[in-house]
């Protein structure tokens, strides 16, 4: 009688220890894994984040929302692995966010485009990782990085601003 009960005592508590680790492994696997780097998109308030995404040679898509309430006009957009030390904008690449064509991939130019309250766009554009030159990487490394748009609101004149804090993969 004693052995069964030791038996049971063993066999209930063995199977709960399973259970647990087996609970403890798909939790790491699925969201602590350093495999598995954290994909976000954060926007300051008036902008929205639909998607963010970097190729392999550095040119970056992102599909932006503006919710100010009025409409913009786009003069330049960029993108920088880090802000300047001095002020609020790119530390590399374009850091005046201009519509210098050098900035953007040869089949896409965004300046000069609107947006209206509550529209979204989807931008293209070279990010930027150094000083030395655009971020490329091999495919699934982590990228983390901000967006800057220099955008003119009318009646009120030229806003450069950084609209969201992003993580993504290199695909």
């Amino acid at each position: 009688m004693k052995l069964q009960v030791a038996v049971d005592f063993l066999s209930s508590y063995g199977i709960a220890l399973v259970i647990i680790f087996i609970a403890f492994a798909a939790i790491y696997s699925i969201a602590l894994s350093p495999n598995n780097p954290a994909v976000f998109c954060t926007p300051n308030p008036g902008f929205d984040c639909a998607f963010v995404s970097i190729n392999a040679s550095g040119v970056m898509t992102a599909k932006l929302s503006q919710a100010t309430g009025t409409e913009i006009t786009i003069n330049g957009i960029a993108c920088s692995s880090q802000q300047s030390s001095s002020a609020d904008v790119p530390a590399f690449g374009n850091t005046g966010v201009s519509s210098s064509i050098s900035y953007y991939p040869s089949q896409y130019y965004p300046p000069g485009n609107s947006m209206y309250s509550g529209s979204s766009y989807v931008f293209r554009m070279y990010c930027y990782s150094s000083s030395s030159g655009v971020a490329t990487g091999k495919t699934g490394t982590p990228f983390t990085g901000y967006i800057w748009l220099n955008y003119t609101v009318p009646n009120y004149g030229s806003v450069v601003q950084k609209v969201a804090v992003f993580s993504t993969v290199y695909s």
